[in-house]
């Protein structure tokens, strides 16, 4: 049966995070126009347990392995009936209007590929909620643009916007297409708002949907993992969006500046006889990334418990 919003929610442990979001799904839901679906990346907490006892509307996708954020989204999308797609971090709260207010602005601005809402913490302060597409100026740090701040009654048009909070049109994905599933944690959104905006479809920010979100909880415990899969995504977002040359330019110049990091931290570690830990940490950082690069790019660096496809 058609519906009008369809929240996806991918998810990897954490059940107590997930059950607030949920929570806030459910009173931002109509039962009768809206679902919720969870995906779950391969949870070894009671995640599944406790979402099957609290919240027996939701379906479950389980995964049984972390299949990575846009694979699961992917799955989500090939699941939903909503007119609307909602993608929602486990770590973000809707108020009880959302589906309403964002249902009113796609009736309004029917050129609208995709609307987000403007991300707080928990303690009020204000979030990026949207940005602008990398460039080769911007990925040397030869230009730097700052997304100024967006304010006001009605939604704006911007470039990109995080995908804590992301609701898209159904007829723009069967237009410009599903997530890239060769992303497996960071930029697919940016990618995503890209090839939208090639074909045609606006890309909206609404100021006054104020969404709570924690920031960061599906990665805490694992920064360096997550930046192996920052600069994974990195180099795949440029030969995606670049073109050949620029691409291949971007990642040398990528290399060198990880290698210059790497030589840098390892002369202030001894110079410091490697008592800062701060100093120590950033270093273990960049060789990570180094090392990865060096060992030929293995996809089962980076985050855990990935499929064994993915792996």
């Amino acid at each position: 049966m058609p519906k009008r919003f369809s929240i996806l929610i991918v998810h990897r442990n954490g059940v107590e995070g997930l059950l607030q979001t949920l929570q806030h799904a459910a009173q931002a839901c109509d039962p009768s126009v809206d679902e919720i679906i969870l995906i779950d990346n391969g949870s070894s907490d009671r995640s599944l347990v406790e979402v099957a006892a609290r919240y027996p509307q939701v379906t479950v996708i389980a995964n049984g392995c972390n299949n990575g954020f846009a694979r699961a989204c992917n799955q989500g999308i090939a699941r939903a009936a909503g007119e609307f797609i909602l993608l929602l971090n486990n770590d973000a709260f809707l108020p009880p209007d959302a589906l309403t207010r964002l249902a009113r602005d796609f009736r309004a601005y029917p050129e609208a590929g995709v609307i987000a809402g403007q991300l707080f913490g928990q303690d009020g302060e204000r979030q990026r909620s949207h940005g602008y597409v990398p460039t080769p100026l911007s990925e040397m740090g030869l230009v730097r643009r700052k997304p100024a701040l967006v304010s006001g009654d009605l939604p704006v048009e911007v470039e990109t916007v995080v995908g804590a909070c992301m609701a898209i049109r159904r007829a723009a994905i069967q237009d410009a297409g599903s997530l890239d599933e060769d992303f497996f944690f960071y930029f697919e959104e940016t990618e995503w708002c890209v090839r939208l905006r090639r074909h045609g479809w606006r890309i909206l920010l609404d100021p006054t949907l104020h969404v709570t979100h924690l920031k960061g909880a599906s990665t805490r415990g694992y920064r360096r993992e997550a930046q192996i899969e920052m600069l994974r995504s990195r180099l795949i977002f440029y030969r995606k969006v670049f073109p050949p040359l620029v691409a291949l330019g971007l990642t040398g110049w990528r290399i060198l500046r990880l290698a210059f990091n790497v030589l840098v931290h390892a002369l202030a570690l001894l110079l410091t006889l490697g008592l800062a830990r701060r100093l120590r940490d950033k270093f273990f950082v960049y060789f990570w990334q180094l090392a990865w690069l060096a060992m030929g790019r293995p996809a089962s660096w980076g985050l855990p418990g990935k499929c064994p496809d993915r792996a």
